[in-house]
């Protein structure tokens, strides 16, 4: 059976409305709709992963051949409309079905973090692994062709971002402003960084200064209980707002982002504390407000490196584009790879249950002369009868292997005509069907 993927995210036409209505992001959400999944999948031999994130909300499917609308309303189920919501009415338009290698090479992407709102970012990585994690202890997905296609993807995606560093540099001001810091300095272990404000600038940009190894972090804003629950969040010091310059002559590194209407950092302040300072230390400015917060003359003070936002967003424009190069790599590393994952899983599809007849056939046959032959030579010992066992068994090996290797062959090269011939060589079309019923029955027990 094909792998099927339905969903919607944010590169499709679903607006925020529907994207927010259709996640699975709620406490106990994803664990309330795999047990529905799985009551309406597992009977018939289904299996499933759902991927649900802030922007993307997919259901992947292998093991059963459902049309798009059974599809769509296995979706709309899991998150719980009923037959007359309006929603399953008026959301079908706006998810995206793909198919076998389609829907394959597009878990590949989305892993590789190339559907991200940022492209390359990692945190889509965690996000899969969990939602196959969630979808294995639940029960939904076990074995077969979904446990091969995530693994694939999560191999792929590693490959992909080590050899092509899809996930290194800026990719925002917060992130550009910490990385700009630590190029400066090489390593930030040992420094001391200054935050002039505590709004959502200045926690971003905090927090990729902790995780780039900042040792001291000093956090002053004009509401000091704000400084002070950022400064707890970074393991780092609260100060009040107005002792901000005498801690100039310390700091290594300004990082300065307030929503004040004008500058609060002026050549006079940065001169004094210059003049305390030891000598050659040189002090960094990192202005990240828009309207800026630091005089852009503090800039010609000996010692004293301004760099303001125009710097730091060209850093952020220059990775983009870099991305995009290595993207564009990447692309054609996916691409491939997931054109031989689909393969694999239709090797396996058609050839498994044919290969699988094949050998079942031989060893019935070996069995019965084995029987006959025990009856006409009951006299030999154990040890005698183990070794024509032994010997029955690797002439069994030996007749099967070349007809496995053909039949593999075949069914990779979709070659249905020769496949067909095989089944009817080997009177395999009701022994396959009494099998698939069989095991069907044994789902439903």
């Amino acid at each position: 059976m094909p792998v099927l993927m339905i969903g919607l995210s944010h590169n499709t036409a679903a607006p925020v409305e529907v994207r927010e209505r259709l996640a699975f992001t709620a406490p106990g959400a994803a664990e309330h709709a795999l047990a529905y999944l799985r009551s309406r999948l597992a009977p018939v031999g289904g299996q499933c992963v759902l991927l649900s994130t802030c922007n993307r909300t997919e259901l992947y499917v292998s093991g059963v051949d459902l049309s798009t609308d059974q599809l769509a309303d296995l979706l709309m189920g899991a998150r719980g409309f009923a037959d007359g919501d309006p929603c399953r009415r008026e959301w079908p338009p706006y998810l995206v079905e793909k198919r076998d290698h389609r829907a394959v090479e597009h878990l590949f992407r989305v892993t590789a973090g190339l559907e991200s709102m940022i492209l390359g970012e990692n945190d889509i990585v965690r996000q899969v692994k969990e939602a196959f994690s969630r979808s294995a202890d639940a029960g939904a997905c076990h074995s077969g062709a979904i446990l091969e296609v995530f693994h694939a993807a999560l191999r792929v995606s590693g490959d992909v971002r080590t050899k092509m560093d899809l996930g290194r540099g800026a990719f925002s001001i917060g992130h550009a402003a910490a990385q700009l810091a630590e190029n400066i300095h090489g390593s930030l272990a040992g420094r001391t960084v200054l935050l002039l404000g505590a709004g959502a600038m200045s926690e971003t940009t905090a927090r990729h200064l902790a995780a780039s190894g900042a040792s001291s972090v000093l956090v002053a804003n004009r509401t000091y209980d704000r400084a002070v629950a950022l400064a707890e969040g970074l393991g780092g010091r609260a100060i009040h707002y107005d002792a901000f310059p005498e801690q100039l002559v310390s700091a290594d590194i300004v990082i300065a982002s307030t929503a004040a209407p004008h500058s609060v950092v002026h050549r006079e302040m940065v001169e004094g504390a210059m003049k305390n300072r030891p000598r050659r230390r040189p002090l960094y400015l990192i202005d990240i407000a828009v309207p800026r917060d630091i005089d852009g003359d503090v800039g010609d003070i000996d010692g004293v490196y301004l760099f303001n936002i125009d710097h730091l967003q060209q850093m952020v424009e220059e990775e983009l584009a870099g991305r995009r190069k290595r993207a564009q790599k990447a692309e054609v590393v996916i691409h491939e790879e997931a054109l031989a994952c689909a393969s694999r899983l239709r090797t396996a599809q058609v050839a498994g249950p044919i290969v699988t007849g094949v050998r079942a056939r031989h060893h019935a046959i070996v069995e019965g002369e084995l029987s006959r032959l025990r009856q006409r030579l009951s006299h030999l010992s154990e040890a005698d009868w183990r070794a024509i066992e032994a010997s029955f068994a690797a002439v069994e090996n030996k007749i099967a292997h070349q007809p496995t290797v053909r039949i593999k062959e075949y069914a990779a090269a979709s070659e249905a005509a020769k496949i067909e011939t095989v089944r009817e060589l080997f009177g395999l079309e009701n022994a396959l069907h009494d099998a698939q019923q069989e095991e069907a029955a044994a789902r439903r027990a």
